[in-house]
């Protein structure tokens, strides 16, 4: 687990005479939004706090891969076959974003296997979607 502002793919490596470094957290922008900030939760939408320090990514669908994505799935369409994800598995992903917001806000761990947390996630929409972004960071 990482704690730190936007999306993080890290990966290094060493051998005999190289080294190398990926972190997509590394970018040529950084921002820094004080107190001061008019709407602070706006400025900072993928960040885990209301201020500090946000690196900008000039590129992110590059980045971390959603045009090839995209572009897999415009393929295989056109082709008449499934896309290499398809749309259940980003049923699955989307359910698992959901469920961490939920167990969060239950302070608790929740039991995927469980039917009634299963038609829970149907229709939940978690309290930062709604607004109340600052009262979930700050409690």
């Amino acid at each position: 687990m990482f704690e730190k502002q936007g999306l993080r793919l890290f990966i290094d490596g060493t051998g005999p005479g190289y080294a190398f470094e990926i972190n997509t957290l590394t970018s040529p922008l950084t921002v820094f939004i004080g107190d001061d900030a008019a709407d602070k939760e706006l400025a900072l939408e993928k960040s885990t706090t209301s201020r500090g320090l946000l690196t900008v990514q000039y590129n992110e669908a590059d980045l971390y891969g959603y045009t090839n994505e995209n572009q897999d799935m415009v393929d295989s369409f056109a082709l008449g076959k499934d896309a290499l994800l398809s749309w259940e598995y980003g049923v699955e992903i989307t359910k698992l974003v959901m469920a961490s917001y939920l167990s969060h806000e239950k302070g608790k761990k929740i039991d995927l296997t469980d039917q009634t947390t299963q038609k829970e996630l149907e229709s939940y929409v978690p309290l930062i979607q709604q607004g109340y972004g600052k009262d979930v960071l700050f409690g």
